[in-house]
């Protein structure tokens, strides 16, 4: 599927702020990819939700953090994120949805996921107020290809 972006209008342009909330994905591949927690965190508000693919639910950017640490140095220790954007969709000027692909390699079963985002931009800064990672799991009779 094409990247695109999808915004509350259509005369608004959120070229700058595209960029950056692109910035910020970047930044949590990458932060993965070095196993470093705190810099997975760095761009999440002190009150962010972010819930798992598994369903387990962190709240706060310190249980975030807690949960990455355990998770960099076990089960995904070594492991590479990619993320890619699928869209972006901006509610209000301060305020986009953001929804990627994602895949993990280097670890057993991992799920293929498609993570969505909710982001704030807070004194000029996007910041992930709400992250859902969802797996994508097979159609019943079918294959997990879809959109």
């Amino acid at each position: 599927m094409a990247q695109q972006t999808l915004s509350h209008t259509e005369t608004t342009d959120h070229t700058a702020d595209q960029e950056a909330i692109r910035a910020v994905v970047a930044g949590l591949e990458a932060a993965w990819n070095n196993g470093d927690a705190e810099a997975w965190s760095a761009t999440s508000a002190a009150d962010v939700v972010h819930t798992v693919w598994n369903g387990h639910v962190a709240e706060g950017r310190d249980a975030v953090i807690a949960g990455h640490e355990h998770i960099f140095r076990t089960v995904y220790k070594d492991t590479r994120l990619t993320l890619t954007v699928r869209w972006i969709r901006f509610l209000r000027p301060d305020v986009a949805v953001v929804q990627m692909d994602g895949a993990l390699e280097g670890a057993d079963n991992a799920p293929r996921v498609r993570p969505l985002a909710v982001l704030s931009k807070e004194e000029g800064r996007w910041q992930l107020r709400i992250f859902q990672n969802t797996p994508i799991l097979a159609r019943p009779g079918g294959d997990s290809s879809s959109s």
